[in-house]
C-alpha cells in the first residue's frame, strides 16, 4: 500500500471519526545544534535518566529535522527507543491519565491530532491536563513524563467562548484560534483535527497486522518516507519490518537511498502503554491508543506513528 495513499486514508478517517504537524505553527528551529542534544541525551541515558534522555533525543530529532538530516533523524529516533532498553521504567505514582473529552468547549485529556502542512501529513498526540497545561507529543502520561516533555511543546491553555488559546513556553504570543465542534472533537488552528481518544479495552484489540508511515518533503532536499509494519499475535509475540527511503533531486538527476529492518520479539499492552521487547532484549515503550469507537480497532497511534489495520 503506497504511503501517501495511507496518509489520505488517515486524514479522511480523522475527519470522519472525530471523537473528537506540530499543530501550532512553530518558527524555524533556533536552539542548540543536534549534536549537542545527542551528547546530552547519551549522558542522561548513561546516568539512568531514561525519561530525560528520551526528551533530549526528541529535541535532537527536531534539530535534525530543521536541516533535513535524515540520518540524524533516524539516529535520534533509535536513541529514543534505546533509552528504554532493559526493564521498562514504571510511571511514577500520580493521577491516572484522562481519556479525551470536552467539558463544555474545554478539551480535557488525550486527543489524536491530524494535520497537513505543505504536503506533509502529520499525526500527533495532545494531552490537555485537568490542571490547565497542554502538551504536544508528551514523552508519556505520568506526572514525571509530562514534566520531561520539551519546554516548547507545553504551555498553559484557556478557553474563552469558542476560542482556544495555548501559551506555548518560549513564544511571545499565545496561539489562539476558534474551535469548531465536530462530533466529540473539534478542529482548530490551521485545520488541525482533534479526536478524543481513550486507552485500549484489552490486548485482543491489537491482534493482527498494522501498517504505518511518515512522509516529509522539502523543496531544497527532496522527500523522505518511512514505513513500518507490525503484527501482533495472541501468544504475546510480534514481528515488525520497516523501510526508510530518501529521494533527493539534483542537477544530475534523482538519487534514492534507504534501508530496511526486520525484528521479532514479545509485546505487552499495559493500560496506556505498549511495550515491544526484541530478541536482543531491547525495549521500546510508549503511549499507545486506538482511534475510533469500533469494537475492532482499525487505527492506533504508537511511538509517534499512526498504524492502520491491513
Amino acid at each position: 500500500m503506497a504511503v501517501p495513499t495511507t496518509f489520505r486514508k488517515w486524514w479522511g478517517l480523522g475527519l470522519a471519526v472525530l471523537l473528537g504537524g506540530p499543530a501550532h505553527a512553530q518558527p524555524a528551529y533556533s536552539g542548540p545544534p543536534a549534536t549537542a542534544w545527542m551528547q546530552k541525551a547519551q549522558k542522561l541515558q548513561a546516568s539512568g535518566d531514561r525519561a530525560g534522555a528520551a526528551a533530549a533525543y526528541a529535541q535532537a530529532y527536531a534539530a535534525y529535522t530543521s536541516v533535513d538530516d535524515s540520518d540524524g533523524m533516524k539516529a535520534a529516533l533509535a536513541g529514543k527507543a534505546a533509552a528504554g532498553a532493559g526493564a521498562p521504567a514504571a510511571p511514577a505514582p500520580g493521577p491516572a491519565p484522562v481519556a479525551g473529552h470536552l467539558e463544555g468547549n474545554k478539551p480535557v485529556g488525550l486527543f489524536f491530532v491530524t494535520k497537513s502542512v505543505l504536503g506533509n501529513f502529520r499525526t500527533l498526540s495532545y494531552y490537555f491536563s485537568p490542571e490547565g497545561v497542554a502538551y504536544e507529543n508528551p514523552v508519556g502520561l505520568s506526572p514525571a513524563e509530562l514534566a520531561a516533555t520539551p519546554e516548547k511543546s507545553k504551555g498553559r491553555y484557556t478557553v474563552a467562548g469558542k476560542a482556544l488559546s495555548i501559551a506555548w513556553t518560549g513564544y511571545p504570543q499565545p496561539e489562539t484560534a476558534a474551535m469548531n465542534r465536530l462530533g466529540g472533537g473539534f478542529s482548530w488552528s490551521g485545520g488541525s483535527i482533534f479526536s478524543a481518544v481513550g486507552p485500549f479495552k484489552g490486548p485482543g484489540q491489537l491482534l493482527g497486522t498494522f501498517e504505518g508511515g511518515t512522509s516529509t518533503y522539502a523543496s531544497a532536499v527532496g522527500q523522505s518516507v518511512v514505513s513500518s509494519t507490525l503484527t501482533f499475535r495472541a501468544d504475546g509475540t510480534y514481528t515488525s519490518s520497516g523501510v526508510a527511503t530518501v529521494t533527493t533531486a539534483t542537477a544530475r538527476g534523482v538519487a534514492e537511498t534507504g534501508g530496511s529492518s526486520q525484528q521479532a520479539g514479545h509485546w505487552k499492552l499495559d493500560g496506556w502503554y505498549l511495550t515491544l521487547t526484541d530478541a536482543q532484549g531491547h525495549t521500546a515503550r510508549d503511549v499507545a491508543y486506538p482511534v475510533g469507537t469500533d469494537a475492532k480497532v482499525t487505527l492506533f497511534q504508537f511511538n509517534g506513528m499512526a498504524y492502520e489495520r491491513k
